[in-house]
């Protein structure tokens, strides 16, 4: 099954747009190297990548929400720290036991990643839209 940005996850605001894209197209190479039963050492710089990619994404968005001051931004650093652990956690399991780990990654980070963008970042957008800053 293909790893797939969809438009019902665009926001509306380009650069967490183009950021959640990026997050997508990475799950997906993830998983096609996986398929391909690719070398260990590009599941692991492709998970490396994904962390430091997330990394990138998660202060573009507290910041853009700190610079509308929005209510929930503590939830969502929150939501951020908790997703920036497990992701830590998984690259140093996967470094442990490469296979188990490259089987679960890629469904455990598009099952987050959709949830977060559908449940969290929709809030942001919803806020920004009642106040008329998109």
């Amino acid at each position: 099954m293909e790893v797939a940005w969809s438009s019902r996850y665009d926001t509306g605001i380009r650069v967490i747009d183009e950021q959640h894209q990026e997050l997508f197209q990475l799950l997906e190479r993830l998983r096609k190297v996986v398929q391909e039963d690719g070398s260990g050492a590009a599941m692991e710089a492709l998970l490396a990548e994904l962390v430091a990619c997330s990394e990138r994404h998660f202060a573009t968005e507290e910041a853009y929400m700190a610079r509308f001051n929005y209510p929930d931004l503590g939830q969502h650093v929150s939501e951020h720290a908790t997703m920036l652990t497990s992701l830590h956690e998984l690259l140093t399991k996967f470094r442990e036991n490469q296979q188990v780990m490259a089987l679960m990654v890629p469904t455990f980070m598009e099952g987050w990643l959709k949830h977060h963008i559908s449940d969290g970042d929709f809030g942001f957008v919803t806020f920004l839209k009642a106040r008329n800053l998109t």
